[in-house]
């Protein structure tokens, strides 16, 4: 493959289409050299295998039993996804099929035609509409097809296989991010991610209580236990070994419990470590189903050891050849397998096997029934895991059948994993589904008389979130929870952007800052920063911080604020210092020039030179202030009240009246203003 770049011809959709299927075909081999003859493919990407299967939607299909795409869209299929790929090597390529089948689909039902030479605006108007029909309004997935379709539609276009097409754009918009929104819809979505913390604590409650309750309460809080101590999913418990718990020592000498995990998706295996108030309880579940499950693992055991054999609790038995070929009645059959038989046992699975064995069955073609009737659940026997690294006989979660049934017995030679289903329908009440939850068959609801929905994933939101809020880093939290990549963390957070906001300011903003800190960061410097007891914000300057209440009166100095007592210097402010020396210099050159205007006998001069004095002092006063080394940085520095009396105490001091504010034990009210304010 020199180079995997089309290049069409002109004006000639027919011929274009040809030449590029013939491009593919013969010269791009990402799936091998004789792909396009297979309607399945498979190739590697990295550690992953990416498949692609060409099978239409018009009929129901599944992974081994579908139609393919119709002739000759087909052919045009397997060129595109090919010359995609060949481009782009990518782990997922489900929506680019995706899109094509629904092109074909629609491409039948305008035209009754797949071909793809007949696309054209009513053709795309259909794939609108079966889009819509499948996937939800605002969803993500019908953002990602309608991605894929315009990307299909360019390459139709640019390519000139249809050159009349119109443009068409994505109008799916990317959905919002519901973990963040602060609307309803925000708030619904991560209540239902998010359990509530009496919702969790109830589950607490449950599993103290459950070794008086009964043993199917026992193993399945127990379950919910371990999915509460470390962000997980519940897949990755079926994988649990019975020694799953390791000690060690942490940097202090402390004792740190630890749980070995197989983390699913890619993650990193290892251990989880529990927090250390968690430790006896997550001792005591791990006891707790190894109990449970012991009998079972026994059996698996025998399995291993004894394939296609039938476990016998009299050992007798199992040594005694002629007596395992002897043909049992149903009667025995069905003390053997836990079911009666007394009356027959008419099911579908008896009479195949009775059809097999030529309606003789023994010990022997009962071991082998049972062997493959448990085994054949595990994918990678003995093995309970891919990695193939804990046997099913060293399961923790493993259990017999009818472990837990009302009505019926476990069964001797059985060992079963739960589902995911099976845990979520003892956590999540369901009317649908009466007494299959644990709240319901106990009779535990919360403060509000309602039955719990807690689906074991949404632990691994609360653990995360719980993380997020303690302030845990990001790569220890995607470790913890065995993520692959850090950035999923950000599904599994619910904080609200205001607690997100909170967490930012905190990391930045010491509660001890300094008011020089605030202004190199831009951020508001309120009264009571500068000793005043009032509520409000002050005003950053060039040379300060202006403290006038602009919401009583305008400023009456306009803009004058070297000489305005409500500016506040502060020592080592940065630029303050300089730029009232640059105005300094300016002043004593007016100053300068007013005397020698004086000494002229210019008429107003010697006003100038009172004016511009005062300034020059009020200035020079507050550059030693500045410049002197024994003052500590940070401190504040006010014009005193005497040296910039307000207009109203100079106009009452005029008068000869008294200004200073009076005590309150001193303040006193004539008999006269008594009178005034009788009603």
């Amino acid at each position: 493959m020199n180079n995997p770049i089309f290049t069409p011809i002109h004006n000639n959709p027919e011929l274009n289409l040809a030449k590029f299927i013939d491009f593919c075909k013969n010269r791009l081999t990402a799936f091998g050299n004789d792909c396009c003859k297979n309607n399945q493919w498979k190739a590697k990407f990295g550690i992953y295998s990416v498949q692609v299967r060409f099978s239409t939607d018009r009929i129901k299909s599944t992974a081994y039993k579908y139609k393919p795409l119709s002739e000759p869209f087909i052919d045009f299929a397997k060129a595109y996804i090919l010359y995609t790929y060949s481009l782009q090597p990518i782990r997922q390529l489900a929506r680019h099929i995706e899109a094509l089948r629904l092109v074909e689909i629609a491409l039948y039902n305008v035209k009754s035609s797949a071909n793809i030479l007949l696309l054209d605006y009513l053709v795309i108007r259909e794939v609108e509409s079966l889009s819509m029909k499948k996937y939800e309004k605002g969803s993500d997935s019908i953002n990602k097809l309608g991605y894929q379709l315009e990307k299909l539609f360019d390459f139709c276009r640019i390519n000139y296989i249809t050159p009349n097409l119109p443009i068409w754009n994505n109008p799916y918009k990317y959905p919002r991010d519901l973990t963040i929104l602060l609307d309803e819809k925000g708030k619904e979505y991560r209540s239902q991610k998010m359990p509530t913390d009496e919702e969790m604590m109830l589950v607490a409650k449950l599993f103290h209580d459950a070794p008086n309750l009964d043993k199917e309460t026992e193993y399945y809080t127990a379950i919910m236990a371990l999915l509460m101590v470390a962000p997980s999913r519940c897949s990755e418990l079926m994988s649990l070994s019975i020694n799953c718990l390791e000690w060690e020592e942490d940097s202090l000498g402390n004792k740190q419990l630890g749980i070995r995990w197989i983390p699913a998706k890619n993650g990193k295996e290892g251990l989880k470590w529990i927090p250390s108030s968690m430790q006896d309880v997550i001792v005591e579940a791990v006891k707790r189903l190894t109990d449970i499950s012991y009998l079972a693992r026994k059996a698996a055991r025998f399995a291993e050891e004894n394939p296609n054999k039938l476990m016998f609790l009299d050992t007798n038995i199992q040594s005694d050849s002629s007596l395992l070929m002897k043909s049992l009645t149903e009667i025995e059959i069905g003390n053997i397998l836990g079911i009666d038989g007394r009356n027959g046992i008419n099911t579908k699975w008896f009479k195949k096997l009775m059809n097999e064995n030529n309606g003789i069955i023994t010990y022997d073609t009962l071991g082998r029934f049972l062997y493959r009737k448990y085994t054949s659940k595990f994918n990678f026997w003995p093995y309970a895991d891919k990695n193939k690294k804990v046997k099913v006989s060293e399961t923790l979660l493993l259990f017999r059948e009818n472990e837990f049934h009302d009505d019926f017995s476990p069964k001797n030679f059985s060992f079963i994993l739960p589902t995911v289903n099976q845990i979520n329908d003892r956590f999540c009440y369901s009317e649908t589904r009466p007494k299959t939850s644990l709240w319901e068959k106990h009779c535990i609801g919360t403060s509000k008389g309602e039955f719990i929905k807690l689906p074991s994933h949404n632990a691994r939101h609360w653990l995360s979130t719980k993380a997020e809020r303690g302030g845990m880093d990001e790569l220890t939290l995607a470790n913890w929870a065995g993520r692959a990549r850090v950035a999923d963390n950000k599904f599994y957070d619910h904080r609200t952007e205001k607690e997100k906001s909170e967490e930012t300011r905190d990391l930045l903003i010491s509660e001890d800052i300094s008011i020089l800190d605030k202004i190199h960061l831009k951020l508001p410097i309120t009264y009571e920063d500068l000793g005043k007891d009032r509520v409000g914000v002050a005003i950053i300057t060039e040379i300060g911080v202006c403290e006038h209440d602009y919401a009583m009166s305008l400023c009456s100095r306009h803009g004058e604020c070297e000489t305005c007592k409500e500016l506040v210097c502060i020592k080592d402010l940065e630029s303050s210092l300089e730029i009232l020396k640059e105005r300094e210099q300016l002043l004593m050159e007016q100053f300068t020039r007013a005397k020698k205007h004086h000494k002229m006998g210019y008429f107003g001069a010697d006003r100038w030179i009172s004016n511009l004095g005062w300034r020059l002092t009020h200035i020079r006063t507050k550059i030693k202030f500045l410049e002197n080394n024994d003052i500590p940085n940070e401190v504040l520095f006010r014009m005193p009240d005497e040296y910039d009396p307000s207009p109203v105490k100079l106009s009452l001091l005029e008068k000869g009246m008294y200004v200073d504010i009076q005590k309150e034990e001193t303040a006193k009210l004539d008999d006269d203003l008594y009178r005034l304010m009788e009603f």
